[in-house]
């Protein structure tokens, strides 16, 4: 079983166009596409011009979201399901992602995939998966594009790999890694960045819990900040 309410507005005011969601049931297959500027994306408690968190709930489940244009909000604080896949796709300069996956222990986000491709400059983007549990076989394959983008994702999980590609100058990108009860490679968590370009500050904290961390980077450019911390359990560090 499956519910999905979609509300589209067309505004002439504070933006030109807005898609809210609600979706619960499994097995749902959703594509979204918003073309120009000043678009909105959110839940079905938004009012016009003022936008909440849309809501998606349910196992197998395919997303797919294409936001193409300047000052674009995506917005989701309650995203829970196995078996996800989603795709999102952003091009344009200014715009803002904020997603919360699997806030809530009681839910299950497990072998979920997801894959951003960030194409654009002064974009702000914020992902938490799994806030107080873990998300087990997550892949998050993020490919950025642009300049003066900002990235900052928190995630608690084990069994799980990130792969990370950024192009471009003067980005920020705050990672934070938790979780993993295990102690082998087979359930800790894989980070992997491929770094192509100059002035760009990098903050990347592994915290596990008796867990095996990996990070690999490959970096071409100059000028460049990298903090990073593996911390299993001892003495608490910081940059």
């Amino acid at each position: 079983m499956r519910f999905l309410i979609i509300v589209f507005l067309s505004l002439l005011v504070h933006a030109d166009n807005e898609i809210f969601v609600s979706q619960t049931g499994s097995n749902a297959a959703i594509k979204l596409e918003q073309l120009g500027s000043s678009n909105l994306m959110g839940g079905t408690n938004a009012t016009s011009g003022s936008l909440t968190a849309l809501g998606l709930s349910g196992s197998d489940m395919t997303l797919t979201i294409n936001q193409i244009g300047a000052n674009n909000i995506f917005r989701a604080d309650n995203f829970v399901g196995d078996n996800v896949t989603a795709y999102w796709n952003f091009a344009g300069d200014s715009n803002v992602f904020d997603l919360v996956m699997n806030s809530l222990s009681a839910n299950s986000s497990d072998y979920v995939n997801l894959n951003i491709q960030t194409t654009g400059s002064s974009n702000t983007f914020d992902l938490a998966i799994a806030e107080n549990d873990n998300a087990s076989y997550l892949d998050l394959d993020w490919l950025i594009e642009g300049d003066s983008n900002t990235f900052s994702f928190d995630i608690d999980y084990e069994n799980a790999t990130s792969y990370v590609d950024v192009f471009g100058d003067s980005n920020t990108l705050n990672f934070t890694g938790s979780g993993y009860a295990g102690t082998t490679s087979s359930d800790s968590a894989y980070f992997y960045l491929d770094l192509d370009g100059s002035s760009n500050t990098y903050n990347i904290t592994q915290a596990s819990t008796l867990a095996r961390d990996y990070l690999k980077i490959t970096a071409n450019g100059s000028n460049s900040t990298f903090c990073i911390v593996q911390n299993d359990g001892g003495t608490a560090t910081s940059c």
